[in-house]
């Protein structure tokens, strides 16, 4: 693991969040990807 991390260690509040943030951010990334595609196949 990086900075040396070991084992099965509890989460931080922190790492959940930035976990959180980037799930979200993918979701939204991928929802204009498929929102461009349906406009351009319904125009």
């Amino acid at each position: 693991m990086a900075f040396g991390d070991n084992g099965n260690r509890k989460k931080t509040g922190f790492e959940k969040l930035t976990l959180v943030v980037v799930i979200i951010m993918l979701l939204v990334t991928v929802g204009a990807i498929f929102a461009s595609a349906l406009g351009a196949l319904t125009r």
